[in-house]
Formats: structure tokens, sequence, C-alpha cells
């Protein structure tokens, strides 16, 4: 029954695929007469990084100046996080010939890398393109792909930990093994925090149905804070991380904006909003004929910092005012 259901569900998307595609085919073949960029946007899988940045790619064509409907058509194809659905999604797209494909995702790029050589690929919410294989530098990299990195930063997350809460020795986080933007994360927050003489506890998990228990199984080697990396498994299972914290009374700090108004203490965020408009710019360079291998890439133009007190006095911390006074802090109450 279980292999039957499966079967059903691939068929389904299969033809969601096809339909999708016809539409693509359909609207490229207006181009010419109708003079419109067809513009793809492939997601992996629906979470508020990928929410974040494509409303960014949105705003960012309208302030360029171009129009949805009149001046361009964008599609938006999210694989739900199957990677077969992704790889077939991918495949149909290329097939499509549009102008230019947004990305969003450390494996959407790995795909697409991979499978997409002659239409201009441009990222963004991707932790490490190197690590992805979009190229070897920010400079040297394929030739038909640029974009946007959102690494975020541990450095300085470590860095507010250590003035918050002094003395601080071990802290902990989750990650998937499976995603490599993952890896690259937990590994940098790791040398950051060895840095600064703070332990890093780290659990893995591979699906989402484990979060809860591997946030359950992190709080028994006695985290001081729960320091969540990004990725797109635990972003889209915040929740469930939050409130493992919660019910253990250990602070959770996070690195993506909308995880204070859930329960987190300290955001250090990447503006992935700001991503998806930094992608639209690098996209208008190509527009203006500019060869994507010409384009470097680049680390998204804004950081965010957020404070929630109310979460924070839950746990008895009080932030100093070097923070709370610090330019573009946002604090809530």
């Amino acid at each position: 029954m279980k292999t039957s259901v499966k079967t059903l569900l691939r068929v389904v998307v299969l033809i969601a695929i096809a339909i999708s595609l016809l539409l693509i085919i359909d609207k490229t073949s207006q181009k010419d007469s109708e003079g419109k960029l067809q513009l793809v946007l492939i997601q992996y899988n629906d979470s508020p990084l990928s929410e974040l940045s494509q409303s960014g790619i949105e705003d960012g064509l309208s302030q360029i100046g171009l129009k949805a409907g009149k001046d361009y058509d964008l599609t938006v194809n999210n694989a739900q996080g199957d990677m077969a659905t992704l790889n077939l999604m991918i495949d149909a797209v290329a097939g499509s010939k549009p102008d230019l494909i947004f990305v969003t995702s450390t494996p959407t790029l790995q795909v697409a890398a991979n499978k997409i050589k002659d239409i201009p690929v441009v990222f963004s919410v991707v932790a490490d393109p190197i690590v992805a294989g979009a190229g070897t530098s920010f400079t040297e990299h394929l030739p038909n792909v640029t974009g946007i990195s959102t690494l975020g930063d541990y450095e300085g997350m470590v860095k507010w930990i250590v003035l918050i809460r002094p003395g601080t020795i071990k802290i902990g986080t989750i990650y998937s093994p499976a995603e490599a933007n993952s890896v690259k994360n937990m590994s940098e927050l790791k040398k950051y925090s060895e840095l600064a003489g703070i332990e890093l506890v780290t659990v893995p998990v591979n699906s989402t149905t484990e979060v809860t228990d591997a946030a359950l199984s992190l709080i028994e080697s006695r985290p001081e804070i729960v320091c969540q990396i990004v990725d797109n498994l635990t972003s889209s299972s915040i929740a469930s991380i939050i409130k493992v914290c919660q019910s253990n009374k250990v602070p959770m700090f996070g690195f993506v904006s909308d995880q204070s108004k859930k329960g987190a203490v300290l955001v250090v965020s990447r503006d992935y909003h700001q991503a998806g408009v930094d992608a639209v710019n690098l996209a208008k360079k190509i527009f203006d004929g500019a060869k994507p291998a010409d384009i470097p890439f680049e680390f998204v133009s804004k950081t965010n910092i957020l404070i929630n007190l109310k979460a924070a006095a839950q746990y008895g911390i009080v932030f100093p005012d070097e923070l709370l006074k610090r330019e573009g802090v946002i604090i809530s109450e």
C-alpha cells in the first residue's frame, strides 16, 4: 500500500511538472511577439528562507523597473524537499530555455550547476557556492552561474554569546549531514566557538520527523545555549526546536529573522529578503548584456540583529548597552 501511495504521488508530481513545462514553453514562445523576459525560480522546499528570498526577488524586479506580466513572467517551481522531483524539475526547466533561472538553497544550486550549462543561473540562500560546486572561488566559477552567498555570521554570533553570557563553556546545535550547506555552517560555528574556548555539541538529523528527538538528545548534553545553525531541514522545523528549548529552560539563539518572533532570544540573521534583491541586481547586469562568468559571487549586503526581550527575561538574560544601542538592532518586547 505504501509503495502504491508513493507511486501515485510521484505520478502526480510528474504531471504537475509536465504542466509547468508546457506553460513555460508556451510563455517562451510568446517572447518574440511580446518581448517579455521569461524567468524561472526553482526552490528546494517551503521554508522561511525561500519565502523571504522569493519576496526579495519580486521586489527587486520591481525596483529595477520591471513589471510582472508586462516586462516579465516569473514561474515558481518548488520540489517540496524531494531530490528526485528537483532533478526532474530542473530537467524540465532547462528544456524550456527561459531567459534566466533563479535558484534558492544549496541542493538546488548543486543540481542546477550539474545540469544547466547554457542558461544564466543566479542563486541566493546558499551558504557556500564553492562547496555547492559552482566554482573554485568567488571570481573563478561556472561561466553561466553567479549569485549571492548568505553564509551566516558565526563569528559575530560567538562574539555576542561571549559578551552576553561570559563564561559560557558549551553550546549546541542540530545539523543535517545530507546538506552540504548544513555541514559548512556547523563547521563555521564550531571553528569560531573553539577559538573562543567554547565547546560545540552537535546532533545529526536526517528528516523532519527526527527533529524533536534530536532536540531532546541535544538538551541531554546540557548546553548552556542552543545556537541553531541554518539549513533547509531545521529551518522548516524550527518551532519544534524552540519548543524543546523552552520546555527545558535553555535559551535558543538563531540565524533566521522570523525565529525571533517564534521565541529565539537573539538572532544574527543574514537578510534573506535582501539576498533576493541582491540576486536581481546581479541578474540586471545579465539583462544589460554582461556575461555571468564576468560577475563575481557576492555576499548578501545586509545583516540584521534581532533581540526578543520577553524571551530573554525568561532566562534571566540581560543585554549590554553595547548591543542594545548598536545601529540596526531590532528589539521586540
